[in-house]
């Protein structure tokens, strides 16, 4: 999965109707109701969006035609598979009528290209991991932590070495977990954060 790291929009006027698109991330729900409020078009009675949190999701038609705003913008989301996103579009009726298929060809079409002007990036997957090394080793292991581009979160001090508690990209699981083990000859002790058994 992907997600947005900053804000994009993107504007088009269709048969005089004007289509206002903005995306973000989002990483709540609240979050997607702030930016819904905040990017809406001043004094636009049509404000559609789509957003997507982990397994949640909602889409509103904002007084559209049912099925030609919120779902053709879902569509836009899950075409460029993002998550922890948003798009809205706000449009302003310019007088002519664009039936249910040309609604969710501008609605779906101006999510897309707002999208497109967006910076997307792959989402990285980290578990959270306790290691224990001996003393002669603690350098070693925050210097290997860094290499793999861990997040240090804890560091504890106890009488038999350091545990060094790291957020680490899953793809660097293995190697990380073979480099230490060499580095210590085997003396290290690294397991998930939350097994109970390694307190």
């Amino acid at each position: 999965m992907n997600h947005l790291t900053g804000i994009a929009r993107f504007e088009q006027t269709i048969r005089n109707s004007r289509f206002i698109g903005v995306c973000g991330p989002v990483e709540t729900e609240q979050d997607a109701s702030a930016f819904i409020v905040g990017h809406s078009a001043p004094g636009c009675r049509h404000v559609c969006y789509a957003w997507k949190i982990g397994e949640r999701l909602r889409f509103d038609d904002a007084g559209e035609p049912g099925g030609t705003a919120g779902r053709p913008i879902l569509a836009a989301l899950e075409h460029f598979e993002l998550d922890q996103s948003i798009v809205v579009v706000s449009r302003y009726f310019g007088g002519i009528k664009l039936g249910t298929g040309g609604l969710a060809r501008a609605y779906g079409g101006t999510a897309m290209q707002t999208l497109a002007l967006a910076s997307i990036e792959p989402i990285i997957e980290h578990d959270r991991l306790r290691c224990s090394v001996p003393f002669t080793a603690a350098g070693e292991l925050h210097a290997l932590a860094e290499r793999h581009g861990a997040i240090k979160i804890e560091e504890r001090w106890h009488e038999n070495g350091l545990e060094l508690t790291i957020d680490l990209p899953r793809e660097q699981g293995e190697a990380f977990r073979n480099e230490l083990t060499a580095l210590t000859r085997g003396a290290s002790r690294v397991v998930a954060a939350d097994d109970e058994s390694s307190r």
